[in-house]
């Protein structure tokens, strides 16, 4: 079982850096940033990224008692719903502490960018269509 995941961790981080690269040009501060410091801020919020998908997916296992989420409808609408809560708090906080700043082009709801918002929820669930199917 420890293999699923590290496997939804691996597959998770490789979905999000491309997530990631491609999202950054709504940030200002990755637009700002030198290559030498960008490189390493876009990995490190992706190991990051597929450290919460794998997370999530743990306690969503403890609690359903099922390790293929995509045969439990109930455990996948968990998943998405405690992605999208964290990733709305993650984000309000980020963005008042002014870790980040959004580019004018950046598509918010309720003062939080729709990519980073979407993020976890559905990276999560790529992942788990490469692993499971």
């Amino acid at each position: 079982m420890i293999n699923i995941f590290i496997e939804i961790f691996l597959v998770g981080f490789f979905i999000n850096l491309l997530w990631e690269v491609c999202h950054s040009q709504l940030y200002e501060t990755c637009i700002n940033l030198p290559l030498k410091e960008y490189v390493p801020l876009i990995i490190k919020a992706s190991l990051k990224d597929g450290f919460f998908v794998t997370l999530f997916y743990w306690i969503t296992v403890l609690i359903f008692r099922n390790v293929n989420i995509l045969e439990n409808h109930g455990q996948l609408l968990v998943f998405l719903l405690i992605g999208l809560i964290f990733a709305f708090i993650d984000e309000r906080v980020s963005v008042k502490l002014k870790r980040w700043q959004y580019s004018r082009s950046m598509p918010t709801i309720l003062g939080v960018g729709i990519t980073p918002l979407l993020e976890i929820s559905l990276t999560g669930l790529l992942a788990f269509l490469f692993v499971f199917i």
